[in-house]
């Protein structure tokens, strides 16, 4: 899909896109069975980074932040040049459960603690793992 939306009738200028694997059955990344080890993985980073021109960012496709984080830092490993991210589920979606139990005050103060901690924490990834969009 990738190098389908790349061409330039869409104009398209950022596309944003799923890792290429599920991190939780990879290799190192797994609690349980594992579909891929982590150079078959790899491989498929670096062939999505060669689907396009274009700059891409990823989505985190609600995973918890801590495998978003450590799958940003594995594409990096891997060869793949995203160039940022789209901050979803994964930084907020604990703050739902908050919102449950204790109302807006305990959303507000998750999102005041462990949210900020999560954006603060994919800032820093983000720093050593993303590419410049100008470098595409």
């Amino acid at each position: 899909a990738m190098k389908v939306f790349s061409n330039p009738r869409f104009n398209i200028d950022v596309l944003k896109v799923e890792v290429p694997v599920n991190m939780d059955y990879v290799e190192g990344f797994a609690q349980g069975e594992t579909a891929y080890n982590k150079a078959t993985a790899a491989a498929y980073f670096r062939e999505q980074d060669q689907a396009t021109l274009l700059p891409y960012i990823f989505l985190s496709a609600g995973v918890p932040a801590q495998l978003f984080q450590e799958t940003l830092v594995f594409a990096k490993e891997a060869g793949a040049k995203f160039n940022g991210v789209l901050c979803g589920r994964a930084t907020w979606a604990g703050s739902v459960k908050e919102y449950v139990e204790k109302g807006e005050a305990g959303a507000r103060q998750w999102l005041r603690t462990i949210g900020f901690q999560n954006i603060d924490e994919l800032n820093k990834i983000l720093q050593k793992t993303a590419t410049s969009w100008k470098e595409r």
